[in-house]
């Protein structure tokens, strides 16, 4: 049975080799506000994980401040005029077709490679997604949103994919609903908002429970908590606006959210006339698509309109189409709606929450101030982390991340040469000449057998054959390289 111990030594060294990848969970929390922990403070677990790692005293999302624009952003490094996701309910004049965040699904909407799909294409790397806000997501593990999904559950599901003896996953995201959902409900300051956010607390304090029961997790295992927008109060609950009763809605086809709305007018003669009117809009302004503030990065996609209406922070304007009310009737009923996101993503009701920690990572450390810690800066983090030494590129500023890193050199291997195979480096030699010497093992016993049967020698070889050229293959991945300024003038409009 020398055949079975062969077999036994290369699943062993496939699964060492697995277990010396990096590691990285990455956690959203939608719509965590960044004062949350000062208002409804002290949470013991945000505390504690700020005390093994790193912590920003704020960060800000990419406008529009809106759930799915904001997680494919964190995913990809890219501003949302460049990766097309423009909003939670948007129009494509291209193809004609209209995207509605929760139902549409086609992967066209997502063109842009992911971290978790970069992570992949290393040698031996598995990504796991559970509940993340998107259409279908092909990784190694998935699992899509379910409203009656525990997060327990969630948690149980991804740690148990980090601990697959067959197909460990080194890379893991995960989503969860809270706070988002109690803010659009009762508002941010509620007591309700409260109570959710000591759940939180007690969420983030099961998972660090669980990482910290499991030796490898609890020394490899990084991690990062974070969120896509902050929360607003709602204002004028009892005297809502529509975009109706301000302009004819048959010159123009309106989409997004109560708070940024894109106009496509139906006859470019009628711009004009059209923006006078929405210009009387209270608690709001409306731009042509290029006098937009640059600031924004949010003009140089065709789902962008012609006319963009912003409203205010603490407002919103419906429209009467678009919310039917439970009467039959077309006016909204917002005593049922308390807090809302999309607004400027300057303000501070919209900056959001970061936590990190694992072995790349300072600890005890709290980001200055005066460095502006953007949500696309988490991409290349998460690149350097990963070993992802070319990742796609990206809006990020490195600048911003470095002062969490342990070793901040490390920086440069982003900026680097063409990267360097797998098994570079002491421990991937060790492991590369393992599986070497394991495959030499299996040519000479397959010589050696076939004195004794050719058939098992033939066998053999035909077996072994497939992995070594899978080895050889997954050894050609080359990667584009990160930007640390801006993108490239042809990573654009035209490439969605």
């Amino acid at each position: 049975m020398w055949w079975f111990s062969i077999l036994v030594l290369l699943y062993n060294s496939s699964f060492i080799f697995s277990q010396s990848l990096p590691l990285l969970l990455l956690v959203s929390f939608n719509g965590f506000r960044w004062d949350y922990p000062k208002l409804y403070g002290p949470l013991g677990n945000f505390s504690r994980l700020e005390q093994r790692g790193v912590h920003a005293h704020s960060m800000i999302p990419t406008f529009t401040t809106a759930t799915y624009p904001n997680h494919y952003t964190l995913i990809t490094g890219l501003y949302e005029e460049i990766h097309g996701l423009i909003s939670d309910h948007m129009y494509d004049p291209k193809t004609n077709q209209t995207f509605q965040a929760g139902e549409t699904t086609a992967n066209q909407w997502w063109p842009f490679k992911t971290i978790w799909t970069l992570n992949e294409q290393m040698n031996g790397a598995r990504s796991g997604v559970i509940n993340w806000p998107q259409g279908f997501i092909s990784t190694s593990k998935y699992e899509p949103y379910k409203k009656d999904r525990s997060f327990k559950d969630t948690i149980d599901l991804m740690l148990s994919w980090f601990n697959d003896q067959d197909r460990p996953i080194n890379f893991g995201a995960m989503y969860f609903p809270e706070p988002d959902l109690t803010g659009r409900r009762t508002g941010p300051y509620s007591s309700n908002m409260k109570a959710t956010i000591k759940q939180c607390d007690e969420y983030l304090g099961y998972l660090l429970n669980e990482i910290d029961k499991d030796i490898r997790l609890k020394t490899k295992l990084h991690l990062i908590i974070t969120s896509d927008h902050g929360m607003e109060q709602i204002n004028a609950t009892d005297r809502p606006m529509y975009l109706e009763d301000f302009v004819n809605i048959n010159k123009l086809k309106a989409f997004g959210t109560e708070t940024v709305l894109n106009i496509f007018v139906n006859q470019p003669n009628d711009i004009n006339s059209i923006l006078q009117n929405l210009t009387q809009i209270p608690h709001s302004n409306t731009y042509k698509k290029e006098n937009l503030p640059v600031r924004y990065h949010y003009k140089t996609n065709s789902r962008i309109g012609d006319l963009i209406i912003i409203v205010e922070p603490g407002y919103e304007l419906h429209r009467q189409s678009f919310r039917i009310c439970e009467d039959g009737g077309t006016r909204v009923d917002l005593n049922t709606i308390h807090g809302n996101s999309g607004y400027d993503n300057q303000i501070d009701s919209m900056k959001t929450i970061f936590y990190a920690s694992g072995p790349e990572l300072k600890e005890n450390f709290t980001l200055s101030k005066s460095i502006n810690l953007n949500n696309v800066d988490i991409f290349p983090l998460m690149c350097l982390i990963l070993n992802i030494e070319k990742c796609s590129l990206s809006n990020g500023t490195l600048s911003h991340i470095q002062p969490f890193l342990n070793d901040p050199s490390k920086l440069s291997s982003l900026n680097g040469k063409e990267t360097e195979k797998l098994h570079d480096g002491p421990m991937g030699l060790v492991i590369y000449l393992l599986v070497l010497v394991s495959f030499v093992l299996i040519l000479i016993m397959a010589v050696a057998w076939s004195a004794v049967s050719f058939r098992n020698a033939s066998a053999m070889a035909r077996a072994a054959h497939p992995d070594a050229a899978t080895i050889a293959e997954q050894n050609q991945y080359k990667f584009t390289q990160i930007n640390d300024l801006k993108l490239h003038p042809s990573i654009g409009d035209d490439n969605l």
